[in-house]
């Protein structure tokens, strides 16, 4: 079992809240008090993460091409954990990591769920195409050897599947997210088997990963969540107001795939995650 904590900033911590005894001039200053903090809180967070972003762009068009790929995942798991403190994010992992060639399958709450997994174990992905259009992240992402999938499209969905087997076969690991959205983290939909597919022609084991995130208060976190029409720019700031988030990772046991359809394995991977 391992074990990863990373701690985020001083402004982390919650700002006091008015006590019931308070007048009601002393609770609206304490309001002001709280909403003043959390937004200097959010400028201190966005200041530090544009710095780190340009930092990541130089090292990813300077230092990649020179460097092994085994020396690439070392970097992208660093920066992912800087990237995460950044933004007051902490990090809790348990179970054991993944071995090389494994199928991670997990639920989907977040964009920063790409960055948690590579902080703990630094492999590749499957992504929607639109995850390209972000903005300055979405050019990082396509150059750490992201499969990028056409949403509706089965021959893109053929095309990933066959990039999968190459890259299983050949021992790297590559994570998907079989719900095909993101959730609020309450509750996981129904998984997609397509995908599955790829580890019983390579003859790997599928592992399932559960994400959780909660608030300063052990709380499912709403500042994470990011569905419906939130943009990606407006999760960012809710992020980085929050005063503390933590990100935990339960790395769940592997299934092995002889004999197995992969509508077994995707539903035995969502029974684990839910179970």
């Amino acid at each position: 079992m391992s074990l990863i904590d990373i701690s985020a900033d001083f402004f982390d911590a919650p700002a006091l809240t008015p006590s019931t005894g308070q007048t009601r001039p002393h609770a609206a200053a304490a309001t002001r008090h709280t909403g003043f903090r959390a937004a200097l809180r959010m400028g201190w967070r966005i200041t530090r993460l544009a710095a780190h972003v340009a930092v990541g762009c130089t090292r990813v068009a300077v230092l990649y091409p020179l460097v092994s790929e085994r020396t690439q995942r070392k970097i992208r798991a660093k920066w992912s954990r800087q990237l995460l403190r950044v933004l007051g994010v902490e990090l809790q992992a348990q179970g054991p990591l993944p071995r090389p060639g494994q199928l991670l399958v997990s639920n989907h709450i977040s964009w920063v769920d790409v960055f948690v997994i590579n902080a703990i174990s630094p492999l590749s992905f499957v992504c929607k195409d639109d995850v390209r259009s972000w903005p300055v992240l979405g050019w990082l992402v396509a150059r750490n050897h992201t499969v990028f999938i056409r949403r509706a499209s089965r021959s893109s969905a053929a095309e990933v599947r066959r990039e999968l087997v190459g890259s299983l076969s050949c021992g790297r690991s590559v994570m998907v997210f079989p719900e095909g959205t993101t959730t609020d983290g309450r509750s996981v939909l129904p998984f997609r088997a397509a995908l599955f597919q790829a580890a019983i022609d390579a003859g790997r084991a599928v592992k399932p990963v559960r994400l959780r995130y909660l608030d300063h208060d052990g709380e499912l976190s709403d500042a994470t969540v990011y569905i419906g029409e939130t943009t990606f720019w407006e999760s960012v700031c809710r992020i980085a107001r929050a005063p503390r988030t933590v990100a935990t990772v339960e790395l769940l046991p592997a299934v092995p795939t002889h004999g197995l359809t992969r509508q077994y394995l995707a539903d035995a991977s969502h029974a684990q995650i839910t179970g």
